[in-house]
C-alpha cells in the first residue's frame, strides 16, 4: 500500500519477456512499420503518424477503462468474501 500511496505502482507498465507472444507481436509491428514507411509520401507519412497517435490514445483509454473495471470487480469480490453488502451506484 505504501508503494501505491507514493505513486510507485504503475499498472500500465509491464516487462516484456523476450520470446513471449507479446514480444513477437511488438517486433512484427515494428518490422511492418519499418517496411511501410519508406513506401509512403510525405503527406501519407503525416496521416500515418496521426493514425498511430490516435490509436495510441484509444489503446490508453481502453487500458485505463479495463483497469478500472478490473479493480472494481476485485473490490466487489473482496466485499462478497467479507460479507459486506455492496451498494451499486
Amino acid at each position: 500500500m505504501e508503494k501505491f500511496w507514493y505513486g510507485n505502482i504503475q499498472p500500465n507498465e509491464q516487462d516484456v519477456v523476450s520470446n513471449s507472444k507479446l514480444a513477437k507481436l511488438l517486433k512484427l509491428v515494428a518490422k511492418n512499420e519499418e517496411n511501410l514507411t519508406p513506401m509512403l509520401s510525405e503527406d501519407a507519412k503525416a496521416v500515418f503518424e496521426k493514425l498511430k497517435d490516435s490509436q495510441d490514445e484509444l489503446s490508453s483509454m481502453n487500458e485505463r477503462d479495463s483497469f478500472v473495471l478490473g479493480f472494481r470487480l476485485g473490490a466487489r469480490f473482496m466485499l462478497e468474501v467479507m460479507d459486506v453488502p455492496f451498494i451499486d451506484g
